[in-house]
């Protein structure tokens, strides 16, 4: 899945833009609309707190739920 991120002029702006586009990748993968939530939370703290860049935050929470959604799905879970 790739995201495209605009070049906004305030790092919250674009820190929304990571949580919503984070946010749809785990809806669209399956999990629960809570666990979303939670997921674009995380991801939006990395990128506010300048641990990565926000296509890098998108990029480490997808890869993350999808590993975490084949494990669950390999073991007959629901998200």
């Amino acid at each position: 899945m790739s995201a495209v991120i605009l070049q906004f002029p305030t790092r919250r702006v674009r820190a929304a833009a990571v949580a919503q586009a984070v946010r749809l990748a785990a809806l669209r993968l399956g999990f629960h609309p809570h666990n979303a939530d939670f997921a674009a939370i995380i991801a939006r703290r990395d990128f506010l707190e300048g641990r990565c860049s926000a296509a890098r935050a998108i990029s480490d929470m997808v890869d993350a739920l999808s590993t975490a959604m084949r494990m669950m799905r390999a073991k007959g879970g629901a998200a």
